[in-house]
């Protein structure tokens, strides 16, 4: 089982070190439980208009340089961008809690090196997790990166650590 290809369009592209606080705020994560009103503040601080964009764009992908998602392990970082309709985020690198509780709640998440410095807000990507390769349809480049492993690819089909427990009741 392998996921299937995405195409959506870049958002936005982030610099290094964008951090867990800059996603969502601290000062939201306890007096807001429900995500999609959560959501509303995804990247308030640092960009307004990022949440109107995001619902604005069918099939929008962030992109990113190294350690995405670093500092404070908040749960809601992620889980606040799905919420947004992000399909896929892809970066140079990200902060270990982030790329696990990414998977954990099913957002595609992909290391790709250089990638930051190779895109455009606004390109078109096709993500093929299968074969491990972006193509910028807007440029006709493809970047390589090391595919998905297929457990991880299995928690992404099923939509998250949970559901797949739910579904499948453990791993093979």
């Amino acid at each position: 089982m392998t996921m299937k290809p995405i195409t959506g369009k870049v958002l936005r592209i982030f610099p290094q070190d964008t951090n867990t606080d800059e996603v969502i705020s601290g000062k939201y994560k306890y007096d807001e439980l429900d995500l999609n009103k959560l959501a509303v503040h995804t990247f308030e601080s640092i960009d307004p208009d990022f949440y109107a964009d995001s619902k604005r764009e069918a099939h929008p992908i962030v992109v990113a340089a190294s350690n995405f998602g670093c500092g404070s392990s908040r749960e809601q970082a992620p889980q606040v961008i799905k919420a947004c309709g992000v399909v896929c985020i892809i970066a140079e690198s990200f902060a270990r809690i982030f790329y696990r509780n990414g998977f954990n709640i099913g957002l595609p998440l992909i290391e790709c090196a250089g990638i930051a410095g190779k895109i455009k807000k606004g390109d078109e990507l096709q993500v093929d997790f299968e074969n491990g390769s972006i193509k910028n349809i807007a440029t006709g480049e493809d970047h390589k990166f090391n595919p998905i492993p297929e457990f991880m690819q299995k928690l992404l089909d099923s939509g998250g650590l949970l559901p797949h427990l739910k579904e499948k009741g453990g791993f093979e």
